[in-house]
């Protein structure tokens, strides 16, 4: 089975625009760089229709996961999505990433429904060197995320979904029956989201 999955040098979360605090610059600069993000159309929103974030966030999303519905599984509305942080949290010695280190395959066994077909999402993600402390050991966090993913894969009979972009990843997680939260901004927006929405998070 080939488990390997593209590196992601891209600091793009929409999580990371919601909950990090970012400057102005550096929300533009992800804007730039991602133009068709959800992120981009959360930014140039015009302030006088935020009612709430969440609401805002959760409009903004129901209209891309529109535009994303022919690349879903047919049967995502029956099943679990897991999501895996991978990436520079799987070895890196900064705080930050020690923090956001996965949880065990023998926790997620404890949690996750194996009523449903199980996807699991997940792309390595590095921070960007040039504006926040990172580890650039990429080899042994590229070779312990596809361990990972590969025993994750394994244990739960798992597909690996990848949208080819976090929105797109993280739209599928919206739409999924249930839920498994990893770690860092990304899930935490998700399970904000589906916890307004009546959507079940384990």
């Amino acid at each position: 089975m080939d488990t390997s999955i593209p590196i992601q040098l891209s600091s793009y979360r929409l999580g990371d625009l919601i909950y990090a605090n970012l400057t102005y610059g550096e929300a533009m600069k992800l804007s730039r760089e991602n133009p068709d993000s959800i992120g981009k159309d959360y930014i140039i929103t015009p302030k006088k229709i935020l009612v709430s974030c969440i609401d805002t966030v959760i409009s903004l999303v129901n209209k891309h996961t529109q535009k994303y519905l022919h690349l879903f599984p047919h049967d995502i509305s029956e099943s679990t999505v897991i999501h895996l942080r991978l990436g520079d949290v799987m070895a890196g010695n900064e705080w930050h990433e020690i923090e956001k280190r996965p949880f065990s395959i023998d926790y997620l066994k404890s949690i996750v429904p194996l009523t449903n077909k199980i996807y699991v999402i997940g792309k390595m993600h590095f921070g960007d060197v040039s504006s926040t402390q990172c580890s650039t050991n990429y080899e042994e966090s590229v070779n312990k995320s596809n361990k990972y993913l590969y025993d994750v894969l394994n244990e739960f009979n798992a597909s690996h979904f990848d949208g080819g972009f976090a929105d797109i990843d993280l739209c599928l997680a919206i739409k999924a029956k249930c839920f498994v939260q990893g770690k860092g901004y990304f899930s935490k927006l998700i399970v904000d989201i589906r916890t307004k929405l009546n959507l079940q998070c384990l």
